[in-house]
Protein backbone atom coordinates (compact mmCIF):
# COMPACT_ATOMS: atom_id res chain seq x y z
CA UNK A 1 0.00 0.00 0.00
CA UNK A 2 1.60 3.32 -0.98
CA UNK A 3 2.08 5.63 1.78
CA UNK A 4 0.51 9.58 2.02
CA UNK A 5 2.31 12.12 3.99
CA UNK A 6 0.64 13.72 7.13
CA UNK A 7 1.67 16.97 8.95
CA UNK A 8 2.86 15.31 12.04
CA UNK A 9 3.98 17.16 15.25
CA UNK A 10 7.67 14.96 15.22
CA UNK A 11 9.63 15.60 18.69
CA UNK A 12 13.12 15.64 16.60
CA UNK A 13 15.61 18.30 16.09
CA UNK A 14 14.35 20.53 12.77
CA UNK A 15 15.85 20.39 9.52
CA UNK A 16 19.14 22.15 9.17
CA UNK A 17 17.53 23.74 6.08
CA UNK A 18 14.70 25.16 8.00
CA UNK A 19 16.76 27.07 10.95
CA UNK A 20 17.67 30.63 10.77
CA UNK A 21 21.33 31.61 11.08
CA UNK A 22 24.42 29.81 10.56
CA UNK A 23 25.68 26.28 11.13
CA UNK A 24 27.43 27.31 14.24
CA UNK A 25 24.04 28.25 15.93
CA UNK A 26 23.58 24.26 16.20
CA UNK A 27 24.17 21.84 18.91
CA UNK A 28 26.61 19.44 18.00
CA UNK A 29 25.62 17.06 20.47
CA UNK A 30 21.83 17.69 19.21
CA UNK A 31 20.25 14.69 17.30
CA UNK A 32 17.87 15.41 14.16
CA UNK A 33 17.53 14.82 10.14
CA UNK A 34 20.10 17.56 8.43
CA UNK A 35 18.80 18.71 5.11
CA UNK A 36 21.61 18.83 2.50
CA UNK A 37 22.54 21.64 0.59
CA UNK A 38 21.75 21.93 -2.69
CA UNK A 39 18.96 21.49 -4.98
CA UNK A 40 18.38 17.62 -3.80
CA UNK A 41 16.04 17.22 -0.96
CA UNK A 42 18.04 14.70 1.41
CA UNK A 43 18.29 14.17 5.10
CA UNK A 44 20.45 12.83 7.04
CA UNK A 45 19.38 10.40 10.19
CA UNK A 46 21.03 9.92 13.59
CA UNK A 47 21.80 6.48 14.73
CA UNK A 48 18.40 6.55 16.77
CA UNK A 49 16.13 7.15 13.52
CA UNK A 50 17.64 4.72 11.47
CA UNK A 51 16.06 2.17 13.56
CA UNK A 52 12.77 3.61 11.96
CA UNK A 53 13.09 2.56 8.73
CA UNK A 54 14.25 -0.69 6.48
CA UNK A 55 17.00 -0.34 3.51
CA UNK A 56 17.49 -2.86 1.13
CA UNK A 57 18.81 -3.18 -2.47
CA UNK A 58 16.24 -2.34 -5.57
CA UNK A 59 15.11 -5.69 -6.79
CA UNK A 60 12.62 -7.22 -9.30
CA UNK A 61 8.98 -9.11 -8.90
CA UNK A 62 6.78 -10.77 -11.40
CA UNK A 63 3.62 -8.46 -12.52
CA UNK A 64 1.14 -9.96 -14.62
CA UNK A 65 0.13 -8.35 -18.04
CA UNK A 66 -3.35 -7.43 -17.55
CA UNK A 67 -6.11 -5.19 -19.03
CA UNK A 68 -8.95 -3.68 -16.67
CA UNK A 69 -12.83 -2.75 -17.85
CA UNK A 70 -15.80 -2.34 -16.20
CA UNK A 71 -18.78 -4.30 -17.20
CA UNK A 72 -21.27 -6.36 -15.89
CA UNK A 73 -23.02 -9.76 -15.07
CA UNK A 74 -25.34 -11.13 -16.99
CA UNK A 75 -27.08 -13.74 -17.00
CA UNK A 76 -26.39 -17.27 -15.77
CA UNK A 77 -26.05 -18.75 -19.29
CA UNK A 78 -26.34 -17.44 -22.50
CA UNK A 79 -29.29 -17.18 -23.55
CA UNK A 80 -28.65 -17.71 -27.32
CA UNK A 81 -25.62 -20.51 -26.55
CA UNK A 82 -28.67 -22.11 -24.43
CA UNK A 83 -30.52 -22.20 -27.02
CA UNK A 84 -28.49 -23.41 -29.71
CA UNK A 85 -27.20 -25.94 -27.41
CA UNK A 86 -31.08 -27.71 -27.12
CA UNK A 87 -31.21 -27.13 -31.11
CA UNK A 88 -27.30 -29.27 -30.99
CA UNK A 89 -28.65 -31.89 -28.82
CA UNK A 90 -32.06 -32.20 -30.55
CA UNK A 91 -30.68 -32.00 -34.20
CA UNK A 92 -27.47 -34.90 -33.32
CA UNK A 93 -31.22 -37.11 -31.07
CA UNK A 94 -32.81 -37.00 -34.52
CA UNK A 95 -30.03 -37.71 -37.06
CA UNK A 96 -29.46 -40.77 -35.29
CA UNK A 97 -32.68 -41.95 -35.44
CA UNK A 98 -33.11 -40.87 -39.08
CA UNK A 99 -29.79 -43.15 -39.67
CA UNK A 100 -31.43 -46.02 -38.04
CA UNK A 101 -34.61 -45.65 -39.60
CA UNK A 102 -33.24 -45.42 -42.88
CA UNK A 103 -31.17 -49.08 -42.18
CA UNK A 104 -33.92 -50.46 -41.71
CA UNK A 105 -35.95 -49.22 -44.86
CA UNK A 106 -32.38 -50.25 -47.26
CA UNK A 107 -32.49 -53.81 -45.66
CA UNK A 108 -36.13 -54.37 -46.38
CA UNK A 109 -36.42 -52.79 -49.76
CA UNK A 110 -36.69 -55.30 -52.50
CA UNK A 111 -37.78 -58.16 -50.42
CA UNK A 112 -40.87 -59.77 -50.54
CA UNK A 113 -43.79 -58.03 -49.04
CA UNK A 114 -40.72 -55.27 -48.08
CA UNK A 115 -40.98 -51.50 -48.31
CA UNK A 116 -42.35 -49.62 -50.99
CA UNK A 117 -39.75 -47.17 -52.84
CA UNK A 118 -41.33 -44.02 -52.20
CA UNK A 119 -41.30 -44.94 -48.33
CA UNK A 120 -37.74 -45.45 -48.89
CA UNK A 121 -36.98 -42.20 -50.55
CA UNK A 122 -38.80 -40.42 -47.30
CA UNK A 123 -36.97 -42.33 -45.07
CA UNK A 124 -32.97 -40.98 -47.08
CA UNK A 125 -35.10 -37.55 -47.06
CA UNK A 126 -35.80 -37.49 -43.69
CA UNK A 127 -32.26 -38.15 -42.68
CA UNK A 128 -30.67 -35.74 -45.44
CA UNK A 129 -32.92 -33.11 -43.28
CA UNK A 130 -31.83 -34.25 -40.07
CA UNK A 131 -27.66 -34.31 -41.34
CA UNK A 132 -28.58 -30.14 -42.70
CA UNK A 133 -30.04 -29.30 -39.08
CA UNK A 134 -27.17 -30.86 -37.10
CA UNK A 135 -24.66 -29.14 -39.87
CA UNK A 136 -25.98 -26.11 -39.02
CA UNK A 137 -26.53 -26.74 -35.28
CA UNK A 138 -22.43 -27.23 -35.05
CA UNK A 139 -22.07 -23.81 -36.99
CA UNK A 140 -23.99 -21.69 -34.83
CA UNK A 141 -22.34 -23.03 -32.16
CA UNK A 142 -18.52 -22.79 -33.11
CA UNK A 143 -19.72 -19.15 -33.87
CA UNK A 144 -20.70 -18.50 -30.57
CA UNK A 145 -17.05 -20.05 -29.22
CA UNK A 146 -17.75 -23.31 -28.77
CA UNK A 147 -14.85 -25.94 -29.86
CA UNK A 148 -15.43 -28.91 -31.71
CA UNK A 149 -14.49 -31.17 -28.98
CA UNK A 150 -17.37 -29.21 -27.25
CA UNK A 151 -19.67 -30.44 -29.75
CA UNK A 152 -18.62 -33.64 -30.01
CA UNK A 153 -19.00 -33.99 -26.10
CA UNK A 154 -22.29 -32.94 -26.21
CA UNK A 155 -23.77 -34.84 -29.01
CA UNK A 156 -22.05 -38.08 -27.89
CA UNK A 157 -23.79 -37.57 -23.81
CA UNK A 158 -26.98 -36.01 -25.35
CA UNK A 159 -26.46 -33.36 -22.89
CA UNK A 160 -25.75 -29.36 -22.83
CA UNK A 161 -23.02 -28.33 -21.11
CA UNK A 162 -24.31 -25.19 -19.02
CA UNK A 163 -23.50 -24.82 -15.65
CA UNK A 164 -25.97 -23.96 -12.16
CA UNK A 165 -22.97 -22.63 -10.79
CA UNK A 166 -21.61 -20.07 -13.34
CA UNK A 167 -22.76 -16.49 -14.70
CA UNK A 168 -21.82 -14.25 -17.29
CA UNK A 169 -19.65 -11.06 -16.94
CA UNK A 170 -20.11 -8.49 -20.05
CA UNK A 171 -16.72 -6.43 -20.24
CA UNK A 172 -16.15 -3.30 -22.56
CA UNK A 173 -12.25 -3.63 -23.32
CA UNK A 174 -10.58 -0.36 -25.12
CA UNK A 175 -10.50 -1.04 -29.14
CA UNK A 176 -6.74 -0.45 -28.70
CA UNK A 177 -6.75 -3.62 -26.63
CA UNK A 178 -8.62 -5.76 -28.68
CA UNK A 179 -5.64 -7.51 -30.34
CA UNK A 180 -4.45 -8.70 -26.70
CA UNK A 181 -7.40 -10.81 -26.29
CA UNK A 182 -7.97 -14.51 -26.73
CA UNK A 183 -10.65 -17.03 -25.97
CA UNK A 184 -9.80 -18.94 -22.62
CA UNK A 185 -7.98 -15.75 -21.05
CA UNK A 186 -8.09 -16.16 -17.30
CA UNK A 187 -9.98 -13.39 -15.98
CA UNK A 188 -11.27 -12.15 -12.14
CA UNK A 189 -14.20 -10.52 -11.51
CA UNK A 190 -15.35 -8.03 -8.51
CA UNK A 191 -18.55 -6.88 -7.95
CA UNK A 192 -19.33 -3.42 -5.47
CA UNK A 193 -21.75 -5.82 -3.42
CA UNK A 194 -19.24 -8.07 -2.43
CA UNK A 195 -15.44 -6.36 -2.59
CA UNK A 196 -13.89 -9.11 -0.77
CA UNK A 197 -14.83 -11.97 -3.41
CA UNK A 198 -12.55 -12.77 -6.84
CA UNK A 199 -14.69 -14.36 -8.91
CA UNK A 200 -12.50 -16.55 -11.51
CA UNK A 201 -13.22 -17.68 -14.88
CA UNK A 202 -12.11 -17.06 -18.50
CA UNK A 203 -12.72 -15.46 -21.53
CA UNK A 204 -15.60 -17.45 -23.23
CA UNK A 205 -16.22 -14.86 -26.61
CA UNK A 206 -14.99 -11.94 -28.23
CA UNK A 207 -17.77 -9.96 -29.93
CA UNK A 208 -17.19 -8.79 -33.18
CA UNK A 209 -17.89 -5.71 -33.80
CA UNK A 210 -16.58 -2.10 -31.96
CA UNK A 211 -18.83 0.29 -30.37
CA UNK A 212 -18.79 3.29 -32.45
CA UNK A 213 -19.48 5.71 -29.96
CA UNK A 214 -17.02 4.45 -27.00
CA UNK A 215 -14.40 2.61 -29.31
CA UNK A 216 -14.65 -0.38 -27.22
CA UNK A 217 -15.34 -4.20 -27.76
CA UNK A 218 -17.26 -6.22 -25.49
CA UNK A 219 -15.96 -9.50 -24.14
CA UNK A 220 -18.26 -12.14 -22.72
CA UNK A 221 -16.36 -14.28 -19.52
CA UNK A 222 -17.73 -17.14 -17.87
CA UNK A 223 -17.26 -16.76 -13.94
CA UNK A 224 -17.77 -19.21 -11.01
CA UNK A 225 -20.19 -18.25 -8.61
CA UNK A 226 -20.27 -21.11 -6.25
CA UNK A 227 -22.54 -18.75 -3.59
CA UNK A 228 -24.55 -17.96 -6.21
CA UNK A 229 -24.00 -14.22 -4.75
CA UNK A 230 -24.08 -12.52 -8.15
CA UNK A 231 -27.41 -11.29 -9.68
CA UNK A 232 -27.74 -9.86 -13.42
CA UNK A 233 -27.47 -6.17 -13.72
CA UNK A 234 -24.77 -5.78 -10.68
CA UNK A 235 -21.59 -3.39 -11.90
CA UNK A 236 -18.66 -5.65 -12.36
CA UNK A 237 -14.70 -4.63 -12.21
CA UNK A 238 -13.32 -7.10 -14.81
CA UNK A 239 -9.39 -7.95 -15.29
CA UNK A 240 -8.20 -9.86 -18.01
CA UNK A 241 -4.56 -11.44 -18.13
CA UNK A 242 -3.56 -11.31 -21.74
CA UNK A 243 -0.01 -12.34 -21.23
CA UNK A 244 2.57 -14.05 -19.10
CA UNK A 245 3.75 -12.27 -16.19
CA UNK A 246 7.00 -9.86 -17.39
CA UNK A 247 9.60 -9.35 -14.17
CA UNK A 248 10.22 -5.60 -13.90
CA UNK A 249 12.34 -3.44 -11.10
CA UNK A 250 10.21 -3.09 -7.79
CA UNK A 251 10.06 -1.89 -4.67
CA UNK A 252 7.75 -3.14 -1.48
CA UNK A 253 4.87 -0.56 -1.44
CA UNK A 254 6.11 1.37 2.04
CA UNK A 255 8.90 2.56 0.28
CA UNK A 256 6.66 4.96 -1.90
CA UNK A 257 5.37 7.55 -0.65
CA UNK A 258 2.56 10.07 -2.72
CA UNK A 259 3.68 13.49 -2.25
CA UNK A 260 0.86 16.72 -1.84
CA UNK A 261 1.16 16.92 -5.43
CA UNK A 262 0.70 14.22 -6.68
CA UNK A 263 3.74 12.75 -7.45
CA UNK A 264 5.50 9.47 -6.16
CA UNK A 265 8.54 9.73 -4.57
CA UNK A 266 11.38 7.22 -2.83
CA UNK A 267 14.35 7.51 -0.76
CA UNK A 268 17.36 6.59 -2.01
CA UNK A 269 21.05 6.03 0.11
CA UNK A 270 24.69 5.37 -0.51
CA UNK A 271 26.32 5.40 2.40
CA UNK A 272 22.95 4.14 4.79
CA UNK A 273 22.82 7.70 6.26
CA UNK A 274 22.23 10.48 3.72
CA UNK A 275 18.87 10.11 2.13
CA UNK A 276 18.09 11.58 -1.12
CA UNK A 277 13.97 11.94 -2.46
CA UNK A 278 13.80 10.61 -6.01
CA UNK A 279 10.98 11.05 -7.57
CA UNK A 280 9.87 7.65 -9.84
CA UNK A 281 7.00 6.71 -12.10
CA UNK A 282 5.02 3.90 -10.63
CA UNK A 283 2.81 1.21 -12.70
CA UNK A 284 1.15 -2.28 -11.35
CA UNK A 285 0.84 -3.28 -7.77
CA UNK A 286 0.93 -6.38 -6.98
CA UNK A 287 1.36 -8.43 -3.91
CA UNK A 288 2.76 -6.07 -1.84
CA UNK A 289 5.30 -4.66 -4.76
CA UNK A 290 5.06 -1.66 -6.45
CA UNK A 291 6.29 -1.49 -10.15
CA UNK A 292 9.09 1.01 -10.66
CA UNK A 293 8.99 2.11 -14.55
CA UNK A 294 11.79 4.95 -13.79
CA UNK A 295 13.89 6.65 -11.30
CA UNK A 296 15.60 3.51 -10.05
CA UNK A 297 17.79 0.48 -11.15
CA UNK A 298 18.02 -2.96 -9.35
CA UNK A 299 20.79 -2.80 -6.82
CA UNK A 300 20.28 0.58 -5.57
CA UNK A 301 19.94 0.97 -1.87
CA UNK A 302 16.31 2.36 -1.03
CA UNK A 303 14.30 2.80 2.37
CA UNK A 304 11.88 -0.22 1.15
CA UNK A 305 9.49 0.38 4.59
CA UNK A 306 9.25 3.76 6.71
CA UNK A 307 9.51 6.04 3.64
CA UNK A 308 6.81 8.36 4.86
CA UNK A 309 9.01 8.82 7.58
CA UNK A 310 11.17 10.53 5.99
CA UNK A 311 8.77 12.45 4.21
CA UNK A 312 7.43 13.75 7.10
CA UNK A 313 10.85 14.75 8.76
CA UNK A 314 11.53 16.81 5.44
CA UNK A 315 7.88 18.34 5.31
CA UNK A 316 8.20 18.85 9.24
CA UNK A 317 7.80 22.62 10.13
CA UNK A 318 10.01 24.33 12.22
CA UNK A 319 10.45 24.71 15.59
CA UNK A 320 10.42 28.12 17.05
Amino acid sequence: MLRYPVALLLVLAPLSACEKGSASARNPLEEGPVAAAGAEASVELSSAQLRAIRVEPVGTHPFPVEREAVGSVSFDEDPAIVEAESALVGAAATFDLTRKTLVRARDLYGTDGGLAQRDLEQAMSDHQSAAASLTAARATLRALGKTNAQIDRMIATGKTESSPSAKWALANVAETDSPLLQIGQPVTARVAAYPDRVYAGKVSKIYATVDANTHRVTVRSEIRDPRDELRPGMLASVVIRVGEPATATAIPANGVVRESDGSMTVWVTSDRQRFVQRTVQVGLQRDGFAQILDGLRPGELAVTDGAIFLSNLLNAPPEG
